[in-house]
């Protein structure tokens, strides 16, 4: 049995004290990085294939994105390529020059972009972000859907 502190109470008699309540559980940190190798050149371009593909729905997409896709930006990236596709504006090719570490949980990868109907290929560096597994970030995919509803 536990002794607990006491107190003496008015007319004397010890009155048990409360232990003190424990204290409050830290706040939980932001998930660590897994340390997965970074993609290939190979798997980044296959990464860019799928999420440029008009065959493909938003949803089954949002794994590919930093945070996901959300429902307004996933109907116009299925609207734009829809309408990429009936004005032969597809397959896009992707050639990934290389693919580098630019810190903890983060990659560079630079990329050339060339399509059926673009005047001339276009090289644009694409952020990469660890979260458990490789994906483009959020802004780099908005910049990618910029590039290709350019043309």
């Amino acid at each position: 049995m536990t002794a607990y502190p006491t107190a003496t109470a008015v007319a004397g008699a010890p009155i048990p004290l409360e232990p003190a309540p424990p204290a409050p559980a830290p706040a939980p940190a932001p998930p660590a990085p897994s340390g997965v190798p970074l993609p290939t050149t190979g798997e980044v371009s296959g990464m860019l294939t799928r999420l440029s593909d008009a065959g493909i729905g938003y949803k089954e997409k949002a794994d590919l994105v930093e945070n996901g896709i959300t429902q307004h930006e996933g109907h116009e990236l299925d609207s734009e390529l829809r309408k990429d596709y009936r004005d032969g504006e597809l397959p896009y090719n992707f050639d990934v020059i290389n693919v580098v570490q630019t810190g903890e949980g983060q990659g560079l990868a630079n990329v050339t972009i060339s399509g059926p109907k673009m005047p001339a290929p276009q090289t644009v560096p694409l952020q990469l972000v660890d979260q458990g597994r490789w994906v483009l970030s959020h802004d780099s995919a908005t910049q990618l859907m910029q590039i290709l509803a350019a043309h």
